[in-house]
């Protein structure tokens, strides 16, 4: 039977195809539909081949983008609110594809490659069923059950050429990005490999400029970047790369697969992203309101559907129809900003645009809207809520801060409502005066209830805002808001406090840590409202909360400080990123002890004063750079519990009146203990300088590191090279080949230093107890590990790709390096050791004086020195002689290195996951 297959090109359906013909005896048209993933045809090719297929390439980049991507655009879509929907776009056009070369070619089946615990097994069978109810569908990969090492081996035994990167991940890939899953992304605690990325840079090494495009739209569409008109599929590309090479399009989520499996995936979506940015935010100008909400509402729902494989439903295409007649005004520009993994809206503008400056504006002279016409729309707009209210009677709970539930809710007063009896009056429609609240704040006073005035959080004592040049220079957003994730903690924990101490309500709270959830995950997205205006990471989340909840949302600073805030939020990211440098430290000496282990044989000269002085084994000599680094992460992780006490309570600098449960607060937020003195508490920093000690010492160590491996990487030593890959060339000599990384590495150690430095001299000087001095601890200290991160990370990098040079090594192993070992046999022949040296000495100068070394020296020469030396000595004058001889433990013998590895790979194996460096992306 003729079966058409939808085929990838990778190690899944190269199997699969493979498989219908060994186990069915099928012949098997592998249709590969290019939708923008990069194809290596020569080696497509090869593995169609080695599968036994006959290999159809369709290209559909141009209609994959115009009648896919757009209409995802058109809806913003994205499923759980993350991920753009990469492959379950692609998934109904190589269906289309597949069923078009099946009826070209008389085939009389349809097949794929998916599992049974995927969505895209649910997508081709989906889009099958409506494009060809006929043909029956063959899933041969879901049919044998094949777990991947199954498939690997399978792959091996047929000679079908596997990529690298499919031994380890499975990746898809199309014009509107990657997506990444297996391998070391099954744990959702780890972090994600470096190699699990392609095409988007790590925020951390990004550029250190932003970079700004402008994208123009017609009626939905994007058609143009920078004012260039652009086809679709070059468009996205472009779009792309500028996003991509700033690091920005990264997302990590763990999703809810259709057949009900919780997966970790890793996409990487610049360009989708972007666009979605940019295309949101030109609806923001351009639709009216309430089809800008109903369309809002629809969005998931579209995204939903996609994702399910119901692109060919009535429903998803009722959707589609909607979404695309919605986009008629979305027509303009939109600038965008891309820096260290962020994207951004810096400006829009539309000639169909909805916002009228005269309506929004405050200022008096262009002001055109009657404020007299607002009462009685206010008044019509609020007549059902006077006349509930009057109604009902004047105990209905308040928005001051009354406490509202279900009567006998533990800590709860239950909403009490009077009803007039039968035949009263009635009361009168005016609005009654809310009673106040049992146990609770007392009602509002003037001005309450209403959002808080913009502007700093302490405002209410000038009468003047800062000078701009102030603002400028005392605002710190710039670098803390990399702390956001660990503010939203902290606000949720402080919120928890307040509801437990009865100053907010339950549902207050309940609203207050829902919409923390909802910032968490536009943080972590990219989508979060920064505003240049904002003084700092504390201002910019309550402001987000107060333009989103009201007066609830203001309430939230009750009880705390920014200085208490400031402390718990460094704290926990000091936590975190001590704990995660420990295990980048452990990570670089395991690759140490990788080498250490492949050359343990190798014999080069041990230096002292940068003279070689005696034989050691290269693996002796690697594990002393690797014990360092052990004793880097146990200081790392001494500052990490140096860090684990809670300032939260301590307000200002005494505390609150409020009682909140501070000991409670510090558990929910995972401190060891809440702080012991609140002066104390906001004034600490030396969680703080600890951190930064230990980073400068591993810093020095990584720094000698880096000069053992310059000086071997040099034509005058050339023990070693670097791989190409972490080698860099000369602008003006081609021959060249550079250690740039080590010595990189080597000069950031300076850096790394200055931030120590930089903090203790700000400490030095401070009075009791919060300064804002303080607020130059963030930047050294995010420097500091920013700097070290990065260079553990080249090093590992630098250490595992090396090449080694044994011969090399073992001839720079001259005759005079044995000098120690014949004294210390002139000692065993029972010579003073004084007498050994002297006379060693001796021989030593007399042979340099004849160009000669101690291994030149003829069996019979030997007796003419001492009747203690005879002919027997030049045997023990050999390389692996001298390091076989070395037998004190921690010594160069080879007996002591399996020691020193076995020791060494021990505490690794208690100290640090496989994978070494593990990292939360809140570290920033």
């Amino acid at each position: 039977m003729r079966v058409a297959l939808a085929y990838s090109g990778g190690l899944d359906t190269s199997v699969a195809a493979r498989w219908l013909a060994e186990e069915h005896g099928h012949e098997v048209v592998a249709v590969l539909v290019d939708v923008g993933q990069g194809l290596d045809e020569p080696a497509v090719r090869a593995r169609a081949a080695a599968a036994g297929a006959e290999l159809r390439v369709v290209d559909a980049r141009a209609e994959f983008v115009s009648d896919y991507c757009w209409p995802a655009l058109f809806a913003n879509a994205l499923y759980e609110g993350k991920y753009p929907l990469v492959s379950a776009l692609a998934r109904p056009l190589i269906a289309a594809k597949v069923v078009e070369v099946a009826r070209a070619v008389g085939a009389e089946a349809v097949a794929h490659g998916c599992t049974g615990k995927g969505n895209d097994q649910v997508r081709f069978e989906t889009s099958f069923a409506a494009l060809a109810p006929d043909l029956p569908v063959l899933a041969p990969v879901r049919e044998a059950a094949l777990p991947r090492e199954r498939a690997l081996a399978l792959a091996e035994a047929w000679g079908i050429p596997v990529a690298t990167e499919a031994r380890r991940y499975s990746v898809d890939e199309n014009l509107w990005g990657r997506t990444v899953e297996c391998g070391p992304l099954e744990d959702p605690w780890a972090e994600p490999p470096p190699d699990a990325f392609s095409i988007t840079a790590d925020p951390a090494r990004a550029p250190d400029e932003p970079e700004e495009v402008v994208v123009g739209f017609e009626s939905g569409v994007p058609v143009a970047l920078d004012g260039v008109a652009l086809g679709p599929v070059e468009l996205v590309r472009r779009v792309g790369e500028v996003a991509g090479r700033h690091g920005f399009g990264r997302v990590d989520m763990v999703e809810n697969r259709l057949v009900g499996i919780k997966s970790r995936e890793l996409y990487e979506v610049p360009a989708a992203l972007a666009l979605i940015l940019a295309h949101r935010d030109l609806e923001d100008l351009t639709l009216e309101r309430d089809l800008a909400h109903e369309k809002a509402g629809l969005e998931r729902r579209w995204a939903e559907l996609a994702y399910y494989g119901q692109w060919y439903g009535p429903l998803h295409a009722s959707l589609r129809a909607f979404m695309a007649s919605a986009q008629a005004t979305v027509t303009g520009e939109v600038r965008l900003r891309f820096f260290k993994g962020s994207g951004r809206v810096l400006g829009r503008r539309s000639p169909a645009a909805l916002y009228d400056l005269a309506l929004a504006t405050y200022d008096g002279a262009m002001d055109r809207f009657d404020h007299r016409h607002a009462e009685g729309f206010v008044r019509l707009w609020s007549l059902p809520i006077r006349t509930w209210a009057a109604r009902t009677g004047a105990a209905v709970p308040s928005a001051a801060g009354v406490r509202t539930g279900s009567p006998g809710s533990p800590g709860e007063t239950p909403a009490v409502i009077h009803r007039p009896p039968p035949g009263a009056p009635q009361a009168s429609p005016e609005p009654p005066e809310a009673a106040p609240a049992v146990g609770g704040p007392p009602p509002p006073g003037p001005g309450e209830g209403a959002l808080p005035p913009p502007g700093p959080l302490w405002a209410g004592r000038f009468r003047e805002a800062p000078a701009p040049e102030v603002a400028a220079f005392t605002r710190s957003l710039g670098f803390d808001r990399r702390l956001a994730p660990y503010e939203v903690r902290a606000t949720r924990a402080h919120v928890e406090g307040l509801r437990d101490a009865g100053v907010l309500g339950a549902g207050e709270a309940a609203g207050l840590l829902r919409e923390l959830a909802a910032v968490e995950a536009e943080l972590e997205a990219g989508t979060f409202p920064w505003s240049e205006e904002d003084e700092d990471v504390h201002s910019a989340l309550e402001r987000v909360l107060t333009e989103r909840l009201g007066p609830t949302g203001a309430r939230v600073h009750a009880g705390r400080s920014r200085n208490d805030l400031v402390a718990a939020d460094l704290r926990m990211w000091v936590k975190d990123a001590a704990s995660e440098l420990a295990a980048r430290a452990e990570a670089l000496a395991g690759a140490l002890a990788d080498q250490a282990e492949a050359h343990r044989d190798v014999v080069l000269p041990g230096y002292t004063h940068l003279q070689r002085a005696q034989p050691v084994l290269l693996a002796h000599h690697l594990l002393a750079h690797a014990f360092p680094l052990l004793r880097d992460a146990d200081r790392l992780e001494r500052a990490a519990a140096s860090a684990d006490v809670s300032p939260l309570g301590a307000g200002a600098l005494a505390g609150s009146t409020l009682p909140l449960p501070v000991e409670a607060t510090a558990e929910r937020l995972g401190f060891w203990r809440s702080f012991e003195n609140s002066m104390d508490a906001v004034a600490d920093r030396d969680f703080a300088l600890e951190f930064l000690a230990a980073c400068s010492i591993a810093a020095v160590h990584l720094s000698r590191l880096a000069e053992d491996l310059v000086l071997w990487t040099s034509a005058e030593f050339g023990f070693a090279r670097p791989a190409e890959a972490h080698a860099t060339g000369s602008s003006m000599m081609p021959q060249k080949r550079n250690p740039d990384v080590a010595e990189l590495v080597r000069g950031k150690a300076g850096r790394v230093l200055g931030a120590l430095v930089a903090l203790a001299t700000v400490l030095k000087g401070l009075p009791l107890a919060y300064n804002r001095d303080l607020q130059e601890d963030k930047e050294a200290v995010f420097d500091a590990h920013d700097t070290l991160a990065a260079s553990l990370a080249a090093m590992t990098a630098l250490v595992r790709g090396l090449t080694f040079d044994p011969g090399a090594m073992r001839a720079a192993v001259t005759g005079d390096l044995y000098a120690t070992d014949l004294a210390e046999y002139l000692v065993s022949k029972g010579l003073p050791f004084r007498e050994a040296h002297r006379l060693v000495g001796t021989i030593v100068a007399e042979l340099e004086e004849e160009g000669r070394t101690l291994t030149d020296v003829r069996p019979e020469e030997w007796s003419r020195w001492s009747p203690l030396l005879g002919p027997e000595v030049g045997s023990l004058l050999a390389p692996e002689a001298s390091v076989e001889r070395r037998v004190t433990a921690g010594g160069t013998s080879p007996k002591s290195v399996d020691h020193q590895l076995a020791a060494l790979r021990a505490r690794l194996r208690r100290s640090s996951p496989e994978e070494g460096a593990r990292s939360g992306a809140e570290l920033g």
